[in-house]
């Protein structure tokens, strides 16, 4: 058989981490550099991109051209079938009339299977998208502009989709249902739905380029708590 990404800690982890190391695909927190500070190494590349200093911890991601984007590729729990998945991110927009915070798809120019998963209606509404043969999406409240707000989507066959706004859940989650996902490793776009812009359904979401800032951005493989969120939104 296999055996991939074998380590060594010299110390007792404790079951949180354990779970924590097991389910988290991949952690940026754009101190200047795309690395993905979990286990697997998924780092990132991008396209016309910057840093600030003034990210919500420490440094962040500068998204301010068109285009303007972070790729990850070969995501293969994201595109299997069913399986629960979570989201976290600071985001300080510029504007908010519409724009794809990131976006989900079988090939790497934003087209095969594709949606964009998280951005702004065109109302400047929070839009989160996910997919069980037709949309499934909730509409979030409006954040406000040049403001830090973290939000965080759960996924889980039983709860279906939730948002979470500042560690606060918002509204009701979508009710059970199944991810039906692309059947093959998926790619992710971070500020840009590149060529599946109009091509893709993109459910309540308007696509365009995201302008703004963005900070710590996490993916996993598993349907997050709210206790979980909670503290992902109060470092």
């Amino acid at each position: 058989g296999c055996i991939d990404q074998v380590s060594y800690a010299a110390l007792a982890k404790n079951a949180t981490v354990v779970l924590y190391e097991a389910t988290l695909t991949f952690s940026y927190s754009f101190e200047n550099n795309l690395l993905d500070s979990g286990a697997l190494g998924i780092n990132g590349t991008g396209t016309s991109i910057a840093y600030s200093t003034s990210g919500r911890v420490n440094n962040c991601l500068s998204l301010l051209s068109n285009p303007s984007y972070v790729q990850a590729t070969n995501l293969v729990l994201l595109g299997t079938a069913g399986q629960p998945y979570s989201f976290s991110i600071w985001i300080k927009p510029n504007t908010v009339a519409g724009g794809t915070i990131f976006h989900v798809s079988s090939g790497t120019t934003g087209l095969g299977w594709c949606i964009p998963m998280l951005g702004f209606t065109s109302s400047g509404n929070v839009g989160v998208q996910s997919w069980n043969g037709n949309s499934v999406s909730i509409t979030g409240p409006v954040v406000t502009t040049n403001v830090w707000t973290h939000l965080a989507v759960t996924y889980g066959p039983s709860n279906g989709l939730r948002l979470y706004v500042n560690g606060t859940q918002y509204g009701s989650a979508s009710g059970s249902y199944t991810y039906q996902a692309a059947g093959t490793p998926v790619s992710l776009l971070l500020g840009s739905s590149l060529s599946g812009l109009g091509a893709c359904a993109s459910g309540v979401i308007t696509m365009r380029q995201y302008n703004g800032y963005i900070d710590k951005f996490e993916l996993y493989s598993r349907e997050l708590s709210s206790a979980n969120v909670y503290s992902l939104a109060n470092p």
